[in-house]
């Protein structure tokens, strides 16, 4: 009789490669003696390296090769050491364990005893799992606290920064030898508008190739302005802040590309069903004699949960701009203007908040006033100027500026312009076009 084939399966995460009876050589040694021992047929070594439990199991690239070798019939029995190198999770382990039923393939652990053919037996594996499982969420919390407290105090926790940033005791500072350079690419692409032009000018003035993906990925990275997850100021900004920001819009803008069958939307990513809040999207249709593109409400059309079923003509709503825009302005200026008129920004002399922190100063060093009361005042005063920062008023829009272009500039540049320009306008004018039911639009602007 031939020996069963057994799968020899090692998983361990990077904390465990050093702990004695975890790492991979001391695992491959318990199993092939108990492999021997046993009688089992080595059908081959499945070997999970750096792997947490806590990922899921499509994840693990051996386990995943193992189980495609299951379902070819290649193997009769899987070995492993412990449940915990197997699963940690109760739902996962039972999604495999029906794969494993379904082409009669067992699994023992060499260092524990588990029955799974009775009632008993199942109860004490969940059990397990479900310690398991308790144990590895603990671990998770407190490496997510420690990690925490680490970003909060502007402290590395990952070794792989983007170009232009480097290392140094512990903190993310500017890299000397490639921080001008990324400067260099965000100014770039900022007045030109585009990325392929920003890569060919670093590769021409520097003679460093940037990839595209890696290019959008460096241009969406929030770390160039300081910023890592909750932390604003993680680290010193790169880009300033307001900088990074305006890039942000820009790129938002100019998502928007020619799709593959040529037609250009000039409305596309600007109109929004009023009454379920989606974005509509370009369509046509074509006869013998033109074609007609139009916006749509998917969710209406194709989903059926919106009752906005009507379509807005590109051509229609493009006239009703040109005519109308000036008016949606006038009414913008005077929603702008009421609104800020019932808002009351108290007065606030920040000089003599200013003034009174610099005469604490000297209070202090003179030894009037004790720490506490130096760090009490300090607070109060901070607060009170934080507050005079947070309640300025709003500058206006710049009305008058974009009147002119519409009333005057507009009419006289837009016939000369192709679809793709025609787009880019409409999308540095307007953020949003709202539809109601009665297809009728109301123009947000861009502020």
């Amino acid at each position: 009789m031939a020996p069963r084939r057994a799968a020899l399966y090692i998983r361990v995460s990077t904390e465990e490669q050093a702990r004695k009876g975890y790492s991979l050589p001391a695992q491959k040694e318990d199993l092939e003696e108990y492999a021997h021992k046993n009688g089992y047929a080595i059908a081959g070594y499945y070997i999970d390296e750096g792997k947490s439990a806590r990922k899921k199991y499509t994840k693990r690239k051996e386990f995943m090769r193992m189980l495609e070798d299951v379902k070819a019939g290649k193997i009769d029995v899987i070995l492993f050491i412990k449940l915990d190198r197997w699963f940690r999770s109760v739902a996962d382990y039972y999604k495999i364990q029906e794969i494993l039923d379904a082409h009669n393939v067992a699994w023992k652990t060499t260092q524990e005893h588990y029955d799974t053919e009775t009632t008993n037996g199942r109860l004490y594996i969940n059990i397990r799992l479900s310690v398991a499982q308790d144990e590895s969420d603990r671990d998770s919390d407190r490496i997510k606290f420690v990690f925490d407290s680490k970003v909060a105090r502007g402290e590395v926790i990952s070794g792989s920064l983007p170009m232009g940033l480097m290392i140094q005791d512990k903190h993310v500072v500017p890299d000397p030898e490639t921080a001008d350079i990324v400067r260099e690419f965000f100014r770039h692409y900022k007045e030109h508008g585009t990325i392929n032009g920003a890569m060919t000018y670093i590769r021409e003035t520097y003679g460093i190739i940037l990839w595209d993906p890696s290019a959008r990925k460096m241009l969406h990275n929030p770390l160039y302005k300081g910023m890592y997850r909750d932390n604003p100021n993680y680290c010193e900004p790169l880009i300033p802040p307001e900088e990074f920001d305006a890039i942000q819009k820009l790129l938002e803008r100019r998502s928007i590309r020619q799709n593959e069958s040529g037609r250009v939307y000039i409305f596309a990513g600007l109109l929004k069903c009023q009454e379920c809040g989606q974005k509509m999207t370009g369509s046509h249709s074509t006869d013998k004699k033109c074609e007609r593109k139009f916006y749509r409400c998917r969710n209406a059309t194709i989903y059926h949960r919106c009752t906005h079923r009507r379509q807005m003509g590109e051509n229609k709503l493009e006239k009703w701009l040109l005519l109308n825009l000036p008016l949606e302005l006038d009414r913008w200026e005077t929603e702008w203007n009421i609104a800020t008129s019932k808002v009351k920004h108290p007065k606030v002399d920040r000089a003599a908040i200013q003034r009174k922190m610099d005469r604490l100063k000297d209070l202090y060093v003179n030894e009037l006033i004790t720490m506490e009361q130096y760090r009490e005042d300090w607070a109060k005063y901070s607060a009170q100027l934080q507050e005079a920062q947070e309640t300025e008023p709003t500058p206006p829009p710049d009305f008058r500026s974009l009147r002119e272009l519409l009333q005057y500039e507009l009419p006289n540049i837009y016939p000369t312009l192709t679809p793709e320009q025609h787009r880019d306008l409409w999308r540095s004018v307007i953020q949003e076009i709202c539809l109601d039911g009665d297809n009728i639009p109301r123009v947000i602007f861009r502020e």
